[in-house]
């Protein structure tokens, strides 16, 4: 098994809080560095947007969507 097959294995298996808490641990890391951003599976025009939405949440102008409610709406949207 790969390291990082075997690392995703041990994160999804974690508690939901301390894989949130990873997360955007990680996410958080991403910023400053955007040399991943010339990868060609990276969507430019979608990081740009989820920074956007970011700063929206952050700033309190837009409440974020639970998990559960953004399943509810999103469901079947693709089909």
């Amino acid at each position: 098994m790969k390291r990082t097959d075997r690392l995703e294995a041990d994160i999804l298996s974690l508690p939901a809080r301390d894989r949130e808490r990873l997360a955007l641990i990680v996410w958080d890391s991403l910023a400053g560095d955007d040399a991943w951003l010339s990868d060609p599976s990276t969507d430019p025009e979608g990081i740009v947007i989820a920074r956007a939405r970011d700063q929206e949440i952050e700033s309190g102008q837009v409440e974020p969507l639970s998990h559960e409610e953004f399943l509810k709406r999103t469901r079947g949207a693709s089909e």
